[in-house]
């Protein structure tokens, strides 16, 4: 019995002794060999938080990277609007590489003709974005997954097509010395021109209208010309003008019918853009403001009246003047008038209203 029980333990033992040897030979080939457990060290402790994420993160960047340098990383961008010079439209005359597209490979590429140019020579035909697609996919297969489609497509067979660029650049070269000209420091911004516009024939030309410059929004029309200078055509275009210049302010306080006296006045550098009239050009005078004024707000012309104005409510000299006879009473001023003006008074003895010449700020005169 006792030989029995030794004999079981004996090979209790070595199967446990077996199974431990194979345990930690599955253990040790589970891992590649650049895999962390290297022969005599011992496997790196876990990363803490956040670090996994920045290598990951360094990883992806280089991937890529990786993916930018490689050759195949292009696209095509397809205008909004294009002419095709020849009855067969291309995909160069369609479509921009962008990206690291070898030369040699976008000249192969460029020369894939599409399909039939429009019909009729000098008049856009539409195709919409799907069509488009369709269309592309049908002659290019997968390359047309690297196209970058716009909504629509104009293409014209034959003419000139001119781009938003285009008229910006022509929009720069007219206005430029007019802007130089205007006082203070000119600017244009949040400028609105049409995406394109089509020419029939190549000596067909495009102009931009003369247009008033004045600080604020302002509505811009080029106009389609043949060679003869017939307009055939305009198309809108707007464009807002700043305009920063020394405005002359009120240096305290005014009210209305204040003399504006040479110690009233400063000027403060402003944007004429956001002013509703056209400031005044500190010329003539003597004036008077004809509305309230705080300091430092601005002085426009519309503010002014000349000293030597009538006010409504004055009272002045009304006199009659007839061959030799001239007479004199005292008269209310009815309404604002200038001198040369005709203006209403009431005579205050008759209580009858006439119309009466200013000749200055005291007297007016009836013939």
């Amino acid at each position: 019995m006792e030989r029995r029980i030794l004999g079981l333990c004996l090979l209790s033992l070595l199967l446990w002794s077996h199974n431990a040897f194979a345990a930690q030979v599955q253990f040790s080939g589970a891992y590649p060999p650049d895999a962390g457990v290297q022969r005599g060290r011992e496997a790196p402790s876990a990363m803490p938080p956040g670090v996994a994420g920045i290598r990951y993160m360094q990883a992806g960047g280089v991937v890529a990277q990786a993916a930018q340098t490689t050759p195949d990383a292009w696209r095509l961008r397809v205008r909004e609007a294009t002419v095709a010079p020849s009855r067969m439209v291309t995909l160069g005359d369609i479509a921009d590489p962008l990206g690291s597209m070898p030369p040699e490979e976008w000249r192969r590429l460029a020369a894939q003709e599409l399909w039939p140019a429009p019909d009729e020579a000098g008049k856009p035909m539409q195709i919409s974005k799907p069509r488009l697609a369709a269309a592309l996919r049908e002659v290019l297969g997968t390359l047309a997954d690297r196209c970058i489609l716009p909504n629509s497509l104009l293409i014209q067979r034959g003419g000139v097509v001119l781009r938003e660029e285009d008229l910006h650049a022509l929009l720069v070269k007219n206005l430029t010395d007019p802007l130089r000209a205007l006082p203070g420091t000119a600017d244009l911004q949040d400028i609105r021109l049409p995406s394109h516009i089509f020419l029939a024939h190549p000596q067909q030309q495009v102009a931009l209208e003369p247009v008033k410059l004045a600080p604020g929004r302002l509505s811009l029309r080029f106009a389609v010309q043949e060679m003869d200078g017939a307009v055939l055509r305009r198309v809108a275009a707007t464009a807002f003008l700043n305009l920063w210049m020394e405005v002359p302010c009120a240096a305290k306080p005014l009210s209305r019918g204040d003399a504006l006296t040479p110690d009233a006045v400063t000027f403060v550098r402003m944007n004429a853009a956001h002013m509703r009239e056209i400031p005044w050009d500190g010329r003539g005078g003597p004036w008077q403001v004809q509305r309230a004024l705080t300091p430092n707000q601005p002085i426009l012309q519309g503010d002014l009246l000349a000293q030597s104005m009538l006010r409504k409510g004055s009272v002045v000299n009304l006199v009659y003047e007839k061959g030799n006879v001239r007479m004199s009473a005292r008269a209310e001023v009815l309404t604002d008038a200038e001198p040369g003006a005709t203006v209403t008074v009431r005579n205050l003895q008759s209580k009858k209203q006439i119309f009466a010449t200013v000749i200055d700020n005291n007297t007016v005169m009836v013939k």
